[in-house]
């Protein structure tokens, strides 16, 4: 394409954001439609999602129907944990379920028939081979053997392992859980809370902090992001969601190169990859 970039209609916020969706699905997303101030994801099929639907939404229905931008506004923190969160912060759990059903499988049938068997701790499970989601669950695996052998105590932590391929709705929603992808996976849910059912909240920032770093950081560095981190707290639960760690690493890498005389919230535009076409429509 000549003339202009196509990338110039893309404020920084939304550049970044697409640059960690295209790096994140690069299999599924075809390419940007840019018309009247409105960006458009569209996947190989031809599906389309709008950026932002220029709603106004309370915190409920930015979880209920949310946008890619809602679902990409939290930046997820990755590292150990200090602190609770705040209240209503729960990055990942905005989640554009008609985007993950295009990139995973619309239904039970279509999901099990993109799962494949991994080994993973203690038994085999079944995991979406799509976008690099079972690779990725594989070499957590064998991160966490490699931690396990150093530390048999960390048996107590993960083990059992459950809840990877379950076509179910989050508990008290009608949200599709991650669980019905095959993206997701539980560990020792007795010992590891989920904020529902937990009969002690008031030792939650304990047990969040007491869940070993070296766990969460053998998860994070292959695209998960764990529950533990919401103010609506699963700490059983790590989830394979590329796209918010992707941002997180550009937000950090910002940081580190931006000059001393940039402000904070400036950050540069980290490039597309070349393999997703832009395609900008002027009307």
């Amino acid at each position: 394409m000549s003339g202009p970039s196509p990338h110039a209609d893309l404020t920084p916020a939304q550049r970044l954001d697409i640059a960690a969706l295209t790096a994140a699905y690069p299999g599924a997303i075809a390419g940007l439609e840019v018309a009247d101030g409105l960006v458009t994801l569209v996947t190989v099929s031809g599906k389309r999602f709008l950026y932002d639907d220029g709603r106004v939404k309370t915190a409920q229905e930015a979880l209920d129907d949310p946008d890619l931008e809602d679902m990409l506004a939290q930046a997820y923190p990755p590292g150990p944990v200090s602190e609770d969160p705040a209240p209503g912060f729960h990055p990942g759990r905005r989640r554009v379920t008609g985007f993950f059903l295009e990139v995973y499988g619309h239904d039970p049938g279509e999901v099990s028939a993109a799962c494949r068997p991994v080994r993973f701790l203690d038994r085999t499970v079944m995991f979406n081979a799509r976008n690099g989601a079972a690779d990725a669950l594989s070499r957590v695996s064998a991160r966490l053997a490699d931690l396990v052998a150093r530390d048999p105590g960390l048996k107590e932590i993960l083990y059992p392992v459950v809840g990877t391929f379950c076509w179910r709705t989050i508990a008290g929603t009608q949200r599709l859980s991650m669980h019905a992808l095959a993206i997701a996976v539980d560990v020792n849910p007795g010992r590891n809370p989920y904020w529902r059912h937990h009969r002690r909240p008031s030792d939650k920032l304990s047990r969040r902090r007491r869940f070993p770093k070296e766990v969460i950081e053998a998860f994070e560095a292959e695209g998960f992001i764990w529950g533990g981190k919401w103010a609506e707290y699963d700490l059983m639960h790590f989830e394979y969601r590329p796209e918010l760690l992707t941002k997180s690493r550009l937000l950090q890498e910002d940081r580190s190169e931006r000059p001393r005389e940039q402000k904070p919230g400036h950050f540069s535009m980290p490039n597309i990859g070349k393999d997703v076409s832009v395609k900008c429509i002027k009307k």
